[in-house]
């Protein structure tokens, strides 16, 4: 190392190489860490629209039996005003609401089966996702781990460098000086 001193104070050409590198490494898992983000926004915004579209299949659905309901409520009534006996209404009345009870559990299962399969996959994909997201933050520890004992051993090899360098100075330094105050030293 070759340390200067005074108004152009230069920094050791190995501690600006370590400077550099460390600049690079972390400008890496800078770019890394959002390149990760972007990615798991992307994830995030795919799942959750998979969800919407699950439960506007299911929105939709429903306004299905409901229309059918209405529909089969209103043939019953045209079917009813053109009864023309009591008995006959009490027979119409009977049939609409056994077809109607059996409508309304089949649709009832329908639907809870539906929601039911729609909740799991949502909690499903939303576990997938979680896991995802942990690996990649645990991966970016791991990184920037690495990266940190990177740095520590290049500041101790530094460090022992200067230290050397130092010891090498101070040693020639002291020679320099038992040889200037030699009394048998010829000029």
């Amino acid at each position: 190392m070759t340390p200067k001193f005074g108004p152009d104070l230069e920094l050791p050409a190995e501690l600006r190489a370590i400077a550099e590198k460390n600049v690079a490494q972390a400008r890496q898992a800078f770019d890394t860490l959002f390149d990760t983000a972007r990615e798991a926004v992307g994830d995030s915004e795919g799942r959750i629209e998979e969800m919407r579209t699950g439960l506007r299949d299911l929105r939709q659905k429903t306004l299905g039996l409901v229309e059918t309901n209405f529909n089969a409520s209103f043939d019953f009534l045209n079917k009813l005003v053109q009864a023309k006996s009591p008995q006959e209404v009490l027979t119409l009345q009977t049939e609409f609401l056994t077809r109607q009870m059996q409508a309304v559990s089949e649709q009832a299962a329908a639907l809870g089966s539906d929601a039911r399969s729609l909740g799991e996959t949502t909690v499903r994909t939303l576990d997938e996702h979680a896991r995802a997201l942990a690996e990649r933050v645990k991966a970016l520890g791991a990184v920037a781990a690495q990266h940190a004992k990177s740095a520590a051993e290049d500041v101790k090899a530094a460090g022992s460098a200067a230290t050397r360098d130092a010891q090498a100075a101070t040693e020639q330094a002291t020679q320099a000086a038992e040889n200037f105050n030699d009394p048998n030293r010829t000029y």
